[in-house]
C-alpha cells in the first residue's frame, strides 16, 4: 500500500490526466468553463481535487490524510459560519464525521464510494447555476480519478498493482 505521498502523487496525476483529456477533446483550450477562466486555474483546481481525493479514503484512520481533511473541513466550516451559512456549516460538520463511523478500509475503500462520495461536486454546481455544470463535471471526474488512484495503489482494484511503502 502506498503512503500519503504516493496517494497525493497518484491523485495529482489523475487530476492532470483529466485536464489533458479535456484539453484534447475540447479543441479550444481547457478554460472554457464559467468559473475558472484561465487554463492554469482549471488545471490547478483539477490537480488539487485529484490529490485531495487521492488521500480521502484514509480519513477513516489517524493519518496525515485525516489531519489534512479535518483542517480543511474546520476552515470551510469557519468560513460558512462567518458568512452566516449555518445550515451548510452544520451539514458539512455532520458529513465530516462520517468516515470515522466505519472501520479502516471499510466503506471509504469501496468501489461504490469512488462514485458516490464525490457526487456533491457535480450536483451542487448544477443546482446553483446550470452554466457551471461543465466545471462540476470536470472536478467530479478529477475527484473520481483521484479516489480510484487510491484504491488502485492500495491493490484493491487489481491485486497485481500494489505500491508497497509508497514512492520516494
Amino acid at each position: 500500500m502506498a503512503n500519503y505521498q504516493g496517494h497525493v502523487t497518484g491523485g495529482a496525476v489523475a487530476g492532470l490526466m483529466v485536464a489533458a483529456a479535456h484539453y484534447y477533446t475540447s479543441g479550444q483550450g481547457i478554460a472554457d468553463t464559467i468559473l475558472l477562466d484561465t487554463d492554469w486555474q482549471l488545471v490547478l483546481s483539477l490537480v488539487v481535487v485529484g490529490a485531495l481525493f487521492g488521500l480521502w479514503p484514509d480519513v477513516d484512520i489517524n493519518s496525515k490524510a485525516q489531519n489534512w481533511f479535518f483542517r480543511l473541513a474546520f476552515g470551510l466550516d469557519l468560513l460558512l459560519i462567518m458568512n452566516q451559512f449555518y445550515f451548510a456549516a452544520a451539514l458539512l460538520g455532520l458529513l465530516a464525521m462520517t468516515p470515522i463511523l466505519g472501520k479502516h478500509r471499510g466503506w471509504t475503500h469501496s468501489k461504490l464510494a469512488v462514485i458516490a462520495v464525490p457526487s456533491p461536486i457535480i450536483i451542487v454546481p448544477y443546482l446553483i447555476d446550470s452554466r457551471v455544470a461543465l466545471t462540476g463535471v470536470l472536478l467530479y471526474f478529477a475527484a473520481v480519478m483521484g479516489y480510484f488512484s487510491h484504491l488502485l495503489l492500495d491493490g484493491l482494484i487489481w491485486k497485481r498493482i500494489r505500491v508497497r511503502g509508497g514512492w520516494r
